[in-house]
């Protein structure tokens, strides 16, 4: 399944990135990585694990069997510069779909960091068996990650209104979008 990393990419702008699996020792890196991302963004995280025992709990118990955690790590460096997770179902029914989440630290989403590790998700998705990816995005907080989407086909499935309360107490409206994918890869 992860015989193909780590993977070296090259973005649009030249960084050199390498893709791999989070493992036990990205602790701190992964910790330094969270506290780079604007409170404001982190509020809406499904997952806590800006709080250091919170991170420590879910990096022991790693289970790439139900969710697929990877880091975008600069080569130079070493520096984890974003964080994809690849949620699977192991139910039946649901075991072709696949939920992603994607968090890049601000000073460089102009490189399209982004893009090219959900671009690398929905392949290894797609070997995977899975046949939907499914994104969800916060109305007014990830406006740019849904145009990122949008242009990797991913489309606008639903919108749920006032479904995710902000810092102040106000509704924002949560997107999910939607990505058929196919086992050719004629459409990448």
């Amino acid at each position: 399944m992860l015989e193909d990393y780590p993977k070296k990419m090259v973005t649009k702008g030249g960084l050199s990135v390498v893709l791999r699996p989070v493992v036990r020792e990205d602790e701190e890196a992964l910790r330094t990585m969270l506290s780079q991302i604007p409170e404001e963004e982190r509020w809406f995280l499904r997952e806590n694990l800006t709080d250091p025992e919170r991170l420590h709990q879910w990096i022991e118990n790693l289970n790439y069997e139900h969710v697929l955690p990877m880091v975008a790590v600069k080569e130079e460096d070493g520096e984890i510069i974003a964080n994809l997770r690849l949620y699977r179902s192991s139910s039946g029914c649901t075991a072709h779909v696949a939920h992603v989440r994607i968090m890049v630290v601000p000073a460089y989403r102009s490189q399209k960091v982004g893009s090219l590790i959900l671009t690398d998700a929905a392949k290894l998705a797609t070997e995977l068996g899975v046949e939907k990816l499914i994104a969800e995005f916060v109305s007014g907080v990830e406006n740019m990650a849904m145009k990122a989407a949008d242009r990797l086909d991913f489309h606008h499935e639903a919108v749920l209104k006032d479904y995710v309360l902000d810092p102040q107490g106000g509704c924002r409206d949560l997107i999910i979008m939607v990505k058929n994918l196919s086992r050719e890869w004629h459409d990448f």
